[in-house]
């Protein structure tokens, strides 16, 4: 075989595997709305797939320059077996967004004309049509555990909102950059409702900063287990844009369909001085400990880790992770989660 002829097989190998790992993406219309349907690479209708709802499905597929070009993350996912194959839907939104995913209704809010909530009727409308368009055209697992809902901002805000009060629909959410501060931070009150072994993953970037670190001791007090089937990923400098999502909408992803075991691998223990956007003299100071898991995973401990001060006269660690500095002196702490320990120095200039 010549050099030549053999370089074509392997463009025609490489070709071939490529075709052949990526999925497709279905555009169908269901009651006038939009909606991008991403089908995985080996589609059989003899097995059933799990299935992930996204709300603002106008952003997922697509060019990467105007979407996340999520159906890349998904052929690359399922190439490396990091997930199950997976349907994903993605719902498009419209120019009342904001009504039909905030499901706090107040005056700021335009109503339906016949007085009803475009919240509660984005609601019915993604369960009792595209839910059920998706069941009756496709091979799915067709019960809540086969099924996830994921959203930005908004929509992730809908998507924790829909968990909690559709469990007989959904198993997992994922609130990426969810506005859980919608009507003084409303969405607290709804882990109430929390069920057994419901997935749920949520993340703030730390320059979109807002206190949503509670949202997992309030799930854990209702028999949440963190960090097997809730997570909360602080993400350093991250900020509210779609950009930011790309990087990371793969690790909800993983927790919803993931082939592998998250086996934690190390622990990096991140210092944060965050600015606040509402007082220019204000900062937040957070020790932000992170799990990497063997398969790629993220997810930070906050509550979860154990912080202890060595030198108490230089300052205080909260369970959370918060610190205070009293003086010049340098804080010194021991972060331990599972068989991880980090020894951490705080400078006491870093807040001059």
């Amino acid at each position: 075989m010549t050099i030549r002829n053999a370089f074509v097989i392997l463009c025609l190998f490489v070709s071939f595997y490529q075709a052949a790992s990526q999925g497709s993406i279905d555009a169908v219309k269901i009651k006038g709305t939009p909606v991008d349907i991403y089908v995985p690479p080996s589609y059989d209708n003899s097995k059933e797939y799990p299935v992930v709802y996204f709300n603002d499905g106008q952003m997922l597929f697509g060019h990467p320059t105007i979407t996340i070009a999520l159906q890349d993350i998904l052929d690359s996912l399922i190439d490396n077996r990091l997930i199950v194959e997976t349907i994903v839907v993605g719902v498009f939104a419209d120019e009342l967004r904001a009504e039909r995913y905030v499901p706090y209704q107040n005056d700021q809010f335009e109503r339906m004309p016949n007085g009803d909530s475009y919240a509660e009727d984005y609601v019915n409308f993604l369960i009792d049509d595209v839910v059920a368009y998706v069941d009756e055209n496709y091979s799915t697992v067709s019960k809540p555990e086969g099924r996830a809902i994921f959203g930005f901002s908004f929509g992730g805000l809908n998507a924790l909102w829909m968990l909690l009060n559709r469990p007989e629909t959904f198993s997992m959410a994922a609130g990426i950059s969810a506005s859980m501060w919608v009507e003084d931070f409303a969405l607290y009150e709804e882990t109430k409702k929390y069920k057994p072994n419901q997935k749920i993953w949520f993340d703030i970037g730390t320059a979109e900063w807002n206190y949503y670190v509670p949202f997992q001791r309030l799930l854990k007090e209702q028999g949440a287990s963190i960090n097997t089937n809730a997570y909360y990923f602080e993400v350093k400098d991250a900020v509210h844009t779609w950009e930011d999502v790309r990087q990371r909408v793969h690790m909800p992803l993983m927790v919803f369909a993931g082939a592998k075991s998250h086996i934690p691998s190390k622990m990096n223990v991140e210092i944060e001085i965050i600015p606040s956007k509402s007082n220019a003299q204000k900062r937040f100071t957070r020790l932000n400990p992170v799990i990497t898991c063997k398969d790629g995973l993220k997810y930070s401990l906050a509550y979860e880790a154990n912080y202890e001060v060595t030198n108490p006269s230089a300052g205080k660690v909260y369970e959370d992770g918060r610190f205070e500095l009293y003086g010049g002196e340098n804080l010194e702490v021991i972060v331990t989660y599972l068989d991880f320990s980090k020894k951490v120095k705080i400078r006491s200039k870093l807040l001059n």
